[in-house]
């Protein structure tokens, strides 16, 4: 009965050590798509959560602004009653009461908090499009990388069939072209390993960025063609609505805000006082009770610095807000025509590269075979299919990359901004 009790409560504790050891992996997909790479990418990002912070920061700022000043209580003690009827000792002589009036001051520091919150929000939606973007590059640089050891695979394949075959063809094969043939083979095999090794880093990226552990082995899906993205005349259309204007505006707003919330603050509140005084009136102790106004006198400090600071910010703010808007339509008119000409050339090289190569390969494998084609021309033939696979590989990937880089520019999010919380 011990050892059963014994036994259960061991395999109890290595089941919770394994699984609070390694919480991502139950969650992990078998094969990485690019919205399951940045679904993951954005729960687990620091800069997301940094981001959201600033927005609660704001929030606090924006209540702290809406709140009048507390008052202040004054008490005050002497011995002057007790003087003036000669009874003697201490008593409570003042009880006062004094409030700040922040009649046009709290108004305009919440337009202020409130055009702050609004900014800090534009810029958590920016995040999330830059943290997308990151995510997709790894995610296609991983993509690129297993294609191209796929590939290399391939390559060392049809070497080693190549080799296989030299002894079955019925000319004869001079010392040299079987050489050539040993040449290729080992060739392909050194490609091989760098393949794997530039998959390695790739992955290693890939994990970095997915906060994995890091002997989790990744598969990602095989690189496809972007969609045809939609006209730059609907991008333009919308651009004025991508957070980083968004931003750059609301941040204008707020430094104009500024300048009227500056010049209610150049002097300071004026205050109500109430109070309730113990004096000795016509032989007796009465109490009296009344009512102050206390403002300031600006004789020696108009207190313009602020006011003049505030005017000077809000007009860098605008020039921001400018250059923001102008680089945005530059770069949304580059990444574009990027992404519309990778595009292009990567339909022409699997149109009219890659498919003529593998075509031309196998013709040229047959014969070699069959001893109608010397080592040359095969050896030419699979450099050329391979070299043709490589460069389709990469357009492909570049066209990938630069779809993500049009999704920033154009201020169009992956996934869904409620389907993500960090």
């Amino acid at each position: 009965m011990f050892h059963r009790k014994l036994y259960f409560a061991v395999a109890m504790t290595v089941a919770v050590a394994t699984s609070l050891a390694s919480p991502v992996s139950a969650a992990e997909p078998a094969v990485w798509t690019l919205e399951s790479a940045a679904r993951r990418a954005l729960e687990i990002a620091p800069e997301l959560r940094a981001a959201r912070a600033e927005v609660a920061a704001r929030e606090g700022t924006w209540r702290e602004a809406d709140a009048w000043p507390n008052p202040t209580v004054g008490l005050s003690r002497s011995d002057k009653l007790g003087l003036e009827d000669g009874a003697g000792g201490t008593d409570l002589t003042q009880l006062e009461i004094r409030q700040p009036l922040p009649l046009r001051r709290l108004s305009r520091e919440r337009t202020v908090a409130a055009a702050g919150i609004e900014g800090a929000r534009e810029r958590t939606r920016l995040e999330r499009l830059k943290l997308e973007r990151e995510a997709a590059r790894a995610y296609h640089r991983l993509q690129l990388a297993q294609a191209r050891r796929r590939l290399a695979e391939e390559r060392v394949d049809l070497a080693d069939k190549s080799v296989v075959a030299r002894d079955r063809l019925v000319r004869y094969l001079a010392p040299a072209e079987r050489e050539r043939l040993a040449v290729l083979r080992e060739q392909a095999r050194l490609g091989l390993f760098g393949a794997q090794a530039e998959e390695e880093r790739a992955a290693i990226a890939f994990r970095t960025r997915l906060a994995l552990p890091p002997q989790t082995a990744v598969e990602v899906a095989l690189l496809a063609l972007p969609a045809v993205p939609p006209g730059l005349d609907a991008l333009e259309k919308n651009i004025e609505t991508h957070p980083a204007l968004a931003a750059a505006q609301r941040d204008t707003e707020a430094a104009q805000a500024g300048i009227a919330a500056a010049e209610s603050r150049r002097f300071g509140d004026p205050e109500l006082a109430l109070f309730r005084e113990r004096d000795f009136i016509n032989g007796s102790r009465r109490n009296v009770a009344g009512i102050g106004l206390s403002v300031q006198v600006p004789l020696w400090n108009t207190n313009p610095g602020p006011v003049q600071r505030a005017r000077a910010e809000a007009m860098a703010a605008q020039t921001r807000a400018q250059m923001a808007q102008r680089d945005a339509r530059a770069s949304l008119a580059s990444a574009y025509a990027q992404l519309v000409r990778l595009r292009e050339q990567a339909v022409r090289a699997e149109g009219q590269m890659l498919a003529p190569a593998g075509r031309v390969l196998a013709l040229t494998r047959r014969g070699f075979e069959a001893g109608e084609v010397n080592v040359l021309a095969f050896v030419d033939a699979l450099n050329t299919w391979a070299e043709a696979g490589a460069r389709s590989r990469e357009l492909l990937a570049e066209s990938a990359e630069a779809a993500a880089e049009l999704r920033l520019t154009a201020g169009q999010p992956l996934l869904p901004e409620q389907e993500v919380q960090p």
